[in-house]
């Protein structure tokens, strides 16, 4: 018995020691957070979650945590707790769909950017521009793609590795990988990422892309982060970025010199600046400062030079710029210095982050941008210019973009070949260096054809509007048999049909008027779908309709072989539409008696009739009717002058749906 009380006291002192440790790591989580050790304020959290239920702070914390690690998947999955409460702010709301976004799912991300648009109506257009290239990106990946992408695995490691460029015969990367060589500065490790240092990195590749050897520099590197950076092969110089640690006093900070976020902190902060050496022989020159560092106030990095050499374009935080990080470029004085920085404009630079610029030999521009709608998180972009003109950019599109981070593109022939770095899933480490190549798929050519029938109606303002629940159906030409349409959405619907044939497409809804059109389908382009509009019309009882183009000789009512094709059409009208029965109205100008007007309208109307009749259709569905001067659409009555124009717009035959044969379900209206 004994045992079993002190079995029991032992619990209870457990569970109480669980609950005080979950009560104090809430404010050591917090304390975590700030000081960016992102992986344990997330496992403080996690802690303090084992007895105390999070409240929507708490939630937008753990989410951000997992963002500031690059985890979107869980970040999504705990902000998701706040967006289902129904406590959610519109900012939630568009964190949630970009992380959406970048998890590639872009279906719901378009439900919850269309969400932001109900919640927040001045965030329309940006709802409304995201919403857009959501779908643009279906298309993108229902497409067969330009590029073939290849993981270059055995350059890659388990940590990051990026910023690839030449340099001669081989190549320089970027990397946090576990150095190859020991010593107390290759051993230390970044808080922020548990990996060490970024460093450079020499590698050779032989003409089959196979890796023949990967040896750090250790002339370029120091002991915090380097990298990236930019072979200039005229001087044979090297211009990269290195990261200094500035102290600091409660100011608005960059602690992390490859995210370029900006956080705060009351000691120290990360500044990049950019540095430049020469290679001589084989042997690494004076390693020299640019001018323009200014490490106490900015960074500045991720240098390149333009084609001519005379351009250096970096990335920079400096103040006056247009968002987190921008592009800015100097020009190469004749001393030999470099002129003060200036933006290259708001074309390119965003509210966002721009980063990693390159060029092709061609003069093309190159660069990873989040502030650009695009993908899902960095997206690389494309531009032409110098200096503060460029063309609007242009994104890349899959696959060389994906949902995750791409950005750092190089190619080694323009528009053909190259190398980017992404942490899309499915690579090796955090970032992956892939090359590219174009190899465009031949365009295909179908051997059978897709259908797409859209229907519409017309309303009474002239407007339209998607019509749902028509049966629709087709047949070959000469072929009875008929095969119904699947309706795909609203007013959409599709079918799977043979190349090189007629058909005619079918549509009847009860209410409206029956619409038939003929389509011829060929095979010879790559477009595989056939597009078919079929625009309904309701019937309304006793609305005139104006059969154009019935025209009589002078005194005349005999039927002239091009009101005869007018005709025609109405013979088509009332076999296609079984159960209506009309009204043939024929009406004159005012000039003649109003007795003579109305005889003759008459037999013009009966002679129209008997037309119809003769060409099969059954006499007690169709009845004349001569109107004479009685019914004028203008002005043009008795003793009114008139144009001639004027007085043929009277001079028209008309019908209308007086009834039905038999029990009609849908009557929408009538006139008169």
């Amino acid at each position: 018995m004994k045992t079993k009380y002190t079995i029991l006291t032992l619990i209870q002192i457990l569970l109480f020691a669980g609950f005080t440790f979950a009560q104090t790591s809430l404010p050591v989580a917090e304390q975590q957070m700030q000081k960016f050790d992102y992986v344990k304020a997330i496992d403080m959290y996690l802690n303090h979650f084992i007895i105390n239920k999070p409240n929507d702070t708490d939630i937008r914390n753990m989410s951000y945590c997992y963002i500031k690690i690059n985890d979107t998947k869980n970040a999504e999955i705990w902000l998701s707790k706040v967006i289902q409460s129904g406590s959610a702010t519109s900012e939630d709301i568009i964190i949630y769909a970009d992380l959406l976004k970048s998890e590639g799912r872009y279906i719901d991300a378009i439900v919850y950017y269309q969400k932001l648009k109900e919640e927040d109506p001045s965030k329309s257009k940006f709802a409304d521009e995201n919403i857009k290239i959501c779908e643009e990106v279906l298309v993108w990946l229902e497409s067969e793609p330009d590029f073939v992408v290849k993981n270059e695995e055995k350059l890659n490691s388990v940590n990051s590795d990026f910023g690839i460029v030449n340099f001669g015969e081989s190549f320089i990367f970027t990397s946090d990988r576990i150095p190859p060589v020991s010593g107390s500065s290759q051993n230390m490790v970044y808080g922020w990422t548990g990996n060490p240092y970024l460093k450079l990195y020499e590698v050779n590749m032989n003409k089959s892309d196979s890796i023949r050897d990967i040896s750090i520099m250790s002339e370029l590197n120091n002991d915090y982060h380097n990298g990236p950076g930019y072979f200039d092969v005229k001087t044979n110089t090297f211009y990269f970025t290195r990261t200094k640690l500035v102290k600091q006093n409660s100011k608005t900070q960059n602690p992390d010199p490859t995210a370029w976020f900006k956080e705060k902190t009351d000691i120290y902060t990360n500044r990049l600046e950019i540095y430049k050496s020469e290679i001589v022989d084989g042997k690494w020159q004076e390693i020299i400062e640019f001018e323009h560092n200014n490490a106490e106030a900015y960074s500045i990095g991720h240098p390149v030079l333009s084609p001519d050499g005379n351009i250096l374009y970096f990335v920079s935080d400096m103040s006056g710029g247009f968002g987190e990080t921008d592009i800015y470029y100097s020009e190469k004085l004749l001393s030999g210095k470099w002129s003060n920085p200036q933006n290259i404009g708001g074309e390119l630079n965003t509210a966002g982050k721009e980063l990693f610029p390159s060029f092709d030999a061609d003069g093309k521009l190159y660069f990873a941008s989040d502030g650009h709608i695009g993908m899902g998180g960095l997206d690389i972009f494309k531009s032409t210019g110098s200096k503060t003109s460029w063309t609007s950019p242009e994104n890349l599109k899959y696959p060389l973009n994906s949902p995750k981070d791409d950005f750092a593109i190089i190619f080694t022939e323009p528009d053909n070949m190259g190398y980017l770095a992404s942490n899309r899933y499915g690579g090796i480490g955090s970032d992956d260096i892939y090359s590219f190549v174009y190899s465009p798929p031949p365009p295909p050519i179908p051997t059978e054809l897709i259908l797409a029938v859209t229907t519409f109606e017309t309303l009474d303002d002239g407007t339209i509007q998607p019509l749902e629940n028509v049966d629709l159906h087709y047949h070959k030409n000469g072929d009875g048999s008929k095969v119904s349409l699947i309706p795909i959405y609203p007013g959409m619907y599709q079918a799977v049909i043979d190349c090189d044939s007629d058909y005619i497409v079918n549509g009847e809804i009860s209410g409206y008027f029956t619409q038939t059109t003929t389509i011829k389908t060929k095979c010879e382009t790559m477009n595989d779908t056939v597009f078919v509009q079929l625009m309904f019309e309701r019937i309304v009882i006793n609305k005139p309709i104006v059969i154009e183009n019935i025209y009589y000789d002078y005194d005349k009512w005999d039927i002239r072989p091009d009101a005869a094709l007018e005709l025609d059409k109405i013979v088509t009208l009332l076999i296609e539409n079984p159960t209506i029965i009309i009204e043939l109205g024929s009406h004159t100008d005012s000039r003649g008696s109003d007795k003579y007007n109305e005889t003759l309208s008459q037999k013009r109307a009966e002679s129209a009739v008997q037309y119809i009749v003769e060409h099969g259709i059954v006499a007690d569905r169709i009845t004349a009717k001569g109107y004479g001067e009685y019914k004028l659409v203008n002005k043009c009555s008795n003793g009114v002058k008139c144009s001639e124009e004027e007085h043929q717009l009277n001079r028209r035959t008309e019908f209308k749906v007086t009834g039905f044969s038999k029990e009609q379900p849908i009557i929408y209206s009538t006139v008169e």
